[in-house]
């Protein structure tokens, strides 16, 4: 093989290296970005985000990270998955035990919103029956005016503004 040739061989396995850990690098920002929206939990794979998950999602081999020009690359994504399960909720049965909580959260919620609720509609119960109330005892009295006043009241006068 000539010089020129393992000039050639040499770029053409740098470019390769590159697009490896752009791979990884766009696989662990996507990770990263869809538990950020999913309240720190990933939505895949059970909640588990492993190297063999980083290697699914970069579309590459996981054998990749064991070969021996690898071993920098294997290292930066074992660091970013170690910070990960420190930080945050990975991990299915740590994934699957958030869940409950905030099942169990939510639960509770629907559950003070539905005795909020039973006692507005009883409040808004007993306030349409004062008001049926009322207007009975308005239209009675009502009635008891025009029945007993019939010829002793004359409208008032209005007063004329100029």
């Amino acid at each position: 093989m000539t010089e020129q040739h393992k000039i050639a061989a040499a770029k053409r396995g740098a470019a390769k290296t590159a697009k490896l850990h752009q791979k990884v690098d766009d696989a662990i920002r996507a990770i990263t970005a869809e538990m950020q929206g999913n309240g720190g939990i990933y939505p895949h794979n059970g909640g588990a985000v492993s190297m063999a998950e980083v290697a699914r999602r970069a579309e590459i081999n996981e054998a990749t990270f064991y070969k021996k020009d690898n071993v920098a690359l294997k290292a930066r994504v074992s660091l970013w998955l170690d910070t990960l399960k420190k930080k945050e909720t990975v991990g299915r049965m740590r994934v699957r035990k958030t869940f409950q909580q905030r099942a169990e959260g939510w639960h509770e919620k629907y559950k003070a919103l539905e005795t909020r609720h039973c006692i507005t509609e009883l409040q808004f119960q007993q306030l349409q029956a004062e008001h049926e109330k009322l207007q009975r005892d308005y239209d009675a009295l009502l009635e008891q005016m025009r029945n007993n006043a019939a010829g002793k009241v004359s409208p008032m006068p209005k007063k004329v503004t100029s």
